[in-house]
């Protein structure tokens, strides 16, 4: 595939549809968001899915450029071979079992290439970001879901049904109480934003402050800023979380030994001070050997990488090539 060939990307998120134009050397010409209502159905959130690639397509005429295909980021499981979004429905009535790239496709009249959002946000800075120059990366998004994508020997490990990744629900506590999707303490259930969020209120709460201090709607970013202001609950809260991910990063690095750990998802967005908890619990909970040379960084793409890595995945599939 030529360098300047290009590709529309984009990223279905939970209450955003996000775009670009994407050319086969990492270059951005667009970056486009469509809101969209949460209660959105399948009909309508394919609708507006088409509505955001015909806008985009409509502009790439600026730039003269024709794009050769469509690339599409969708969170769950995925058969990337047929373009299936298997589910689960994140929400949306009659999200599962949907033949996501085959409806696009007769839509817009392109070849149309659907994967997981964690594995094309890992290709993403994997081809152009942090991790550039490494051929074993784990690549972790942490959010109000736990996320992931492994690259090993420079070439994406999807496992048995492309269900390789899910890393939020690996169980960290046999004993651990049964998350909403079925797993006995799962990472996820202790180490998510939302976990996060939990935790510092029951802490406030505990602590007969809760009326007063924890805002309705508090998010992970609230209880981050109130952690930088020297709260006791929010550093208290914040130090476990941080630990916990820790503990769980050590276990996969324990078993694959990765170069480098990219942590993408908004708690990555947090301070350095942050990343350097992370860091100490998984160097505390690893051989010396397995971490010595490890390196856990930020992503460096923001929101770009899931529309930057859907883009590049549609045009190395349109070219023939796996990833």
């Amino acid at each position: 595939m030529y360098k300047y060939a290009t590709a529309i990307g984009l990223d279905i998120g939970r209450t955003m549809i996000r775009t670009a134009l994407v050319r086969y050397d990492g270059k951005i010409f667009e970056n486009f968001s469509f809101p969209y209502k949460k209660q959105a159905d399948r009909d309508l959130l394919i609708t507006y899915i088409v509505d955001a690639l015909r806008f985009t397509r409509s502009l790439s005429v600026e730039y003269k450029i024709n794009p050769l295909c469509v690339g599409i980021a969708a969170m769950g499981f995925i058969d990337y071979r047929t373009g299936t979004v298997i589910g689960p429905d994140q929400g949306i009535k009659g999200w599962t079992n949907v033949p996501l790239g085959k409806i696009l496709a007769s839509n817009l009249g392109l070849p149309v290439f659907v994967d997981n959002d964690a594995n094309l946000m890992a290709l993403a800075e994997t081809s152009f970001g942090i991790a550039t120059g490494n051929k074993n990366i784990l690549f972790v998004a942490l959010r109000s879901g736990i996320g992931g994508a492994l690259i090993i020997d420079g070439k994406m490990f999807r496992g048995l049904n492309n269900a390789a990744g899910e890393i939020g629900q690996m169980s960290i506590n046999y004993k651990g109480p049964e998350s909403v999707k079925g797993v006995k303490g799962s990472f996820e259930f202790y180490a998510s934003s939302a976990a996060l969020v939990k935790r510092f209120t029951d802490l406030a709460g505990r602590h007969g402050k809760k009326k007063n201090k924890v805002p309705v709607g508090i998010r992970a970013k609230d209880v981050f800023d109130l952690y930088y202001r020297g709260d006791p609950d929010a550093e208290e809260a914040v130090k476990e979380n941080a630990y916990i991910i820790g503990c769980g990063l050590a276990n996969l690095v324990s078993v694959f030994a990765p170069e480098i750990i990219v942590l993408g998802g908004g708690m990555s967005l947090a301070r350095d001070s942050y990343l350097d908890l992370v860091r100490k619990s998984v160097e505390e909970n690893t051989l010396g050997y397995c971490s010595s040379d490890l390196k856990i960084e930020r992503a460096s793409l923001g929101n770009t990488a899931a529309v930057m890595g859907a883009g590049l995945f549609a045009l190395t599939c349109l070219d023939g090539k796996s990833i």
